[in-house]
């Protein structure tokens, strides 16, 4: 039979129980992460489930709410916990960083701190409670509203291979025909965010799913909705934790190199192009969108693609601040990014040995 603990609670298998975990005490709020237990009837693996590091990023929140109802423990092999709401305090304001005077309010990027920012104190929880009892990670990140996401994070550039071999089967896994080969250490990615982190600290290979966003309506959202439970079930198929095997794309665009195409100032941004455009070319210079003046309704800025390649992931019109999310696209120029067909791709079974006993 599995067994896991978790905040000293021993979730008997078969059961599914939430587990308070206290972080500290903020000003007329309790601040906690609240961790739903998926104790399943056989042995195997822990994967974590992470939502909502930053605290507007809540579409994610009805992908674990979906996979905790329609889950059967009985046929689990290991456990899941699925931590809906991962950082109360910025969820509380509607932002995506912590709203307080510390030099780290990023909690994506507070991991293996030393402080006693709110952040620290939440990351630092995650490692010593989650981390700790986990053998795999999956960490969402999706859009905020008025932007659209649509790509599979994987870490590609991990010491130990197979941590990098086993982090893309992941992310293949899926199900979804888009590959972002995440640099963890470039950039602003180091092991101060999740995965770095999970994988450099705890040797714990995970992904980063960012597919959907909010203000697209229902529709569109629901089909979000459930290509994130189909890449959850291909995931659970992979890691041996449910019977079968993952369906898998004909062919997967793996991107190496991409431009984050954003506003250089403040306005409302005016599409010149549409959802049905994602995972299609977008030539270089090709038109984008107007960013508007909202006092004197002016075009002051235009945005172009800055070359050749695939659009991945689109906004709607909404207003934005400067550097807000508009537009990712695959730099197809070079070879930097390229289709490749599930036959191609080699997946690495994950090792047993990875699992701790708990």
């Amino acid at each position: 039979m599995g067994r896991i603990i978790a905040y000293n609670t021993e979730v008997l298998p078969g059961n599914k129980l939430i587990v308070t975990i206290p972080v500290t005490k903020d000003l007329g709020i309790d601040i906690r992460i609240k961790a739903h237990i998926l104790a399943g009837k056989h042995d195997g693996p822990t994967l974590l489930i992470l939502s909502m590091l930053h605290g507007e990023e809540w579409f994610s929140v009805l992908i674990i709410r979906e996979l905790i109802k329609i889950l059967n423990t009985d046929q689990l092999r290991g456990n899941i916990i699925a931590v809906p709401v991962t950082n109360t305090s910025a969820f509380n304001t509607g932002t995506r960083c912590i709203i307080d005077n510390s030099d780290e309010p990023d909690a994506n990027r507070s991991f293996n701190g030393k402080y006693l920012w709110i952040s620290n104190q939440i990351t630092r929880v995650i490692e010593n409670e989650l981390f700790a009892v986990s053998d795999y990670l999956i960490d969402y990140h999706v859009g905020s509203w008025g932007s659209s996401m649509a790509d599979i994070g994987y870490g590609s550039d991990y010491a130990d291979k197979d941590l990098v071999e086993i982090s893309k089967g992941m992310a293949v896994s899926y199900g979804f025909p888009i590959i972002h080969a995440m640099k963890m250490f470039q950039g602003t990615h180091s092991d101060r965010t999740s995965m770095g982190c999970a994988g450099t600290k705890y040797g714990i290979p995970g992904i980063v799913p960012e597919i959907g966003g909010l203000g697209f309506g229902e529709e569109i959202e629901k089909d979000w909705l459930n290509q994130n439970i189909k890449g959850i079930i291909g995931n659970l198929k992979y890691l041996n934790m449910l019977e079968g095997t993952p369906d898998l794309c004909s062919e997967y665009l793996f991107i190496t190199d991409y431009w984050r195409t954003s506003p250089k100032n403040a306005g409302y941004i005016e599409t010149k192009i549409g959802l049905d455009r994602q995972f299609t070319s977008i030539k270089k210079d090709e038109h984008l969108a107007d960013i508007i003046d909202p006092e004197t309704f002016e075009i002051i800025e235009q945005l172009k693609s800055p070359g050749d390649g695939v659009l991945f992931y689109t906004c709607r019109n909404y207003m934005s601040r400067p550097g807000g999310w508009a537009f990712g696209i695959a730099n197809m120029e070079n070879g930097r990014s390229r289709w490749v067909k599930k036959e191609d791709i080699y997946l690495q079974k994950s090792p047993k040995n990875r699992i701790k006993s708990n």
